[in-house]
C-alpha cells in the first residue's frame, strides 16, 4: 500500500520576459545616449583646457621714433627673435635690453614684464624693471630690486651688483639700517662700491670720522673718485681743515665725472648700444677699465664713418695714454690731434688735448736729454695749443699749467711765471700750479717766493715728496 504523499507543487511561473530583444538594446536610443555622454565629456575637457590655457603672447612693441638707421636695424633684429619664439623669456628679455640700451624705456618695460612672466627665476628682468622704475616710480623700484637681489642670491655673476643697487636705492629712500646691512655683507668681499656706500651710511648717521675713513679708502677708484674727494672736502671743511679741503676739491675738480660702477647686466646693456650714443657709453666703460687701445679703436671706427674733431680727439687722448708705455703711440696721437684742431678750430678740448699729449711726449724726451731739439719742438707746440685753448676758454687752468711748464722746460722761467700765476687765479687749490710756480721763481732767483709756493704745495699734498725736495735745494 502506497504512502500518502503530499501533492507535488505546481511550478511557479517565470516573470514575463521583456518585450524587446537584445538587438533592440543596440538601437538608436542607446547610441544617442553614448553620443550625449561623449559630447558632455568633451565639453568638460574643453572647459578645463580653456580655463588653464596660456594667454596668447602679446605683440612685441616697436618704437615709432627711431632716427638712426643703425639703431633701427638693431631693434628690428632683436624684435624678430621674439616674433620667431614668442614664448621665450630670454628672447623677450634680450629685446627689452636692446630697447633699454637706446632709451626706449616704455617699450622695454613691456618686454621685461613678459620676460619675467615667462622666466620668473631670471634675476635680470626684475632688475631691469627696477632700474627703469628708479626714475619713474621709486617705491616700486625697491620692490623690483628686492626681487632681483633675492633671485640673484645664489648667482655669483649678478649677486654683488644687484645687492648693492638695492642698498643704494634703500639709502636714497631713507632706509639707512637696511642699506647698511647689505653694504656690510658685500664689503666682506672687498667691494669698493660697498665701502663707498658705508661711507654714505656713516654720513647719514652723523659719524664723520668713519665716513672720512671709508671715503679715503676708495678715493682713487675711478667709479667714485670725484664723489669721494668731494665728500672728503666737505668733511675737511666741517672740521676746519681748509688746506686739506682745498686739496680734495682740486682732486674732485680734476675729474670730469665718475663713470658708472661695474655692473654685469648694465655693462651688457651699454655694449648693445649702437649709433653715436652707443659709442660714447662704450668708450666711457673702456676708459674706466683702462682699456685705452680698445677705446681708441672705437673712436677711430667712428672717424672712418665721419671725420670729426670729437672722434679724432677721443682717439688721440687714448693713444696718448698708451704713449706712457710705448712712445710710438704719441706719434699716432699727435697726428690725429693735429687733424682734429684743423677740423675743429674752435674746439677747446681738441686744442687742450693736443697741448697735453705734445707736452707729455716732449717731457719724456727732455728727461732723457734736456738739450733735445725734438723735445724743444714738442714744448713749443704745447705752448701754442695751450694758448689757443685759453683764448677759447679763459678759465682753463690746466692749459695755463702746460703753457707755463713748457716755457720753464725750454729754459725761460721768467716767461713761465705769468701763465702759472694766471692758472692759480682760476684754481688756487691746484698743487701742480704751485709746484711749477715755485720752480720757475727759484730758477729766477726768487728764493722767498719759491719757498712760499713750495710750502703751499706741501700743505696741499703732504704725501707728495717733491715740495720737500725743492725746499731742500733752496737751503
Amino acid at each position: 500500500m502506497k504512502a500518502n504523499l503530499p501533492p507535488r507543487p505546481e511550478p511557479v511561473p517565470e516573470p514575463n520576459a521583456p518585450t524587446h530583444s537584445r538587438r533592440a538594446l543596440a538601437g538608436p536610443g542607446r547610441r544617442r545616449l553614448w553620443a550625449a555622454f561623449v559630447l558632455a565629456a568633451l565639453a568638460i575637457g574643453a572647459g578645463v583646457w580653456w580655463s588653464h590655457r596660456e594667454p596668447p603672447p602679446p605683440e612685441p612693441p616697436l618704437p615709432a621714433t627711431i632716427t638712426e638707421t643703425e639703431v633701427r636695424e638693431a631693434v628690428e633684429r632683436a624684435r624678430a627673435n621674439v616674433v620667431a619664439d614668442p614664448r621665450s623669456g630670454a628672447a623677450w628679455g634680450d629685446y627689452g635690453s636692446v630697447l633699454l640700451a637706446h632709451l626706449f624705456d616704455h617699450e622695454a618695460q613691456q618686454c621685461f614684464e613678459e620676460a619675467a612672466r615667462l622666466a620668473p627665476n631670471d634675476p635680470r628682468w626684475p632688475y631691469a624693471r627696477g632700474q627703469i622704475a628708479l626714475k619713474r616710480d621709486p617705491a616700486n623700484a625697491l620692490v623690483l630690486l628686492t626681487a632681483a637681489a633675492d633671485a640673484a642670491r645664489t648667482d655669483p655673476k649678478f649677486r654683488t651688483a644687484f645687492t648693492l643697487a638695492l642698498a643704494e636705492a634703500l639709502l636714497e629712500g631713507g632706509e639707512v639700517d637696511r642699506a647698511a646691512d647689505l653694504f656690510d655683507r658685500e664689503a666682506a668681499t672687498r667691494s669698493d662700491r660697498a665701502t663707498y656706500g658705508l661711507g654714505l651710511v656713516a654720513v647719514a648717521r652723523g659719524d664723520d670720522a668713519t665716513a672720512a675713513q671709508r671715503f679715503a679708502a676708495v678715493r682713487w677708484n675711478p667709479s667714485c673718485r670725484k664723489q669721494a674727494h668731494a665728500q672728503l672736502a666737505r668733511l675737511a671743511r666741517a672740521r676746519g681743515d681748509v688746506t686739506a679741503a682745498k686739496q680734495y676739491e682740486a682732486e674732485a675738480n680734476a675729474v670730469e665725472g665718475d663713470p658708472p660702477w661695474p655692473d654685469p647686466y648694465l655693462d651688457h646693456v651699454v655694449g648693445l648700444q649702437v649709433g653715436y650714443r652707443g659709442l660714447q657709453r662704450r668708450t666711457t666703460i673702456l676708459e674706466r677699465d683702462g682699456q685705452f687701445q680698445a677705446a681708441a679703436e672705437l673712436y677711430l671706427e667712428q672717424a672712418r664713418h665721419e671725420r670729426t674733431s670729437k672722434a679724432l680727439t677721443g682717439a688721440g687722448i687714448n693713444l696718448g695714454r698708451l704713449g706712457r708705455r710705448d712712445m710710438r703711440h704719441y706719434d699716432e696721437a699727435i697726428a690725429l690731434l693735429r687733424e682734429a684742431v684743423q677740423l675743429g678750430p674752435s674746439d677747446t678740448n681738441a686744442h687742450f688735448t693736443l697741448s697735453l699729449v705734445a707736452f707729455s711726449r716732449a717731457e719724456r724726451l727732455w728727461v732723457a736729454d734736456p738739450r733735445s731739439a725734438e723735445a724743444a719742438g714738442g714744448f713749443r707746440e704745447a705752448i701754442e695749443e695751450a694758448r689757443k685753448a685759453t683764448e677759447l676758454k679763459p678759465d682753463h687752468a690746466r692749459a695755463f699749467l702746460h703753457w707755463g711748464l713748457a716755457l720753464k722746460n725750454l729754459g725761460d722761467p721768467k716767461a713761465a711765471i705769468e701763465p702759472l700765476r694766471k692758472g692759480l687765479v682760476i684754481r688756487p687749490e691746484e698743487f701742480e700750479l704751485h709746484l711749477g710756480l715755485g720752480q720757475a721763481l727759484a730758477a729766477c732767483g726768487d728764493r722767498a717766493g719759491a719757498g712760499a709756493s713750495f710750502h703751499v704745495a706741501q700743505k696741499l699734498d703732504p704725501n707728495d715728496p717733491r715740495p720737500a725736495q725743492e725746499l731742500a735745494k733752496l737751503k
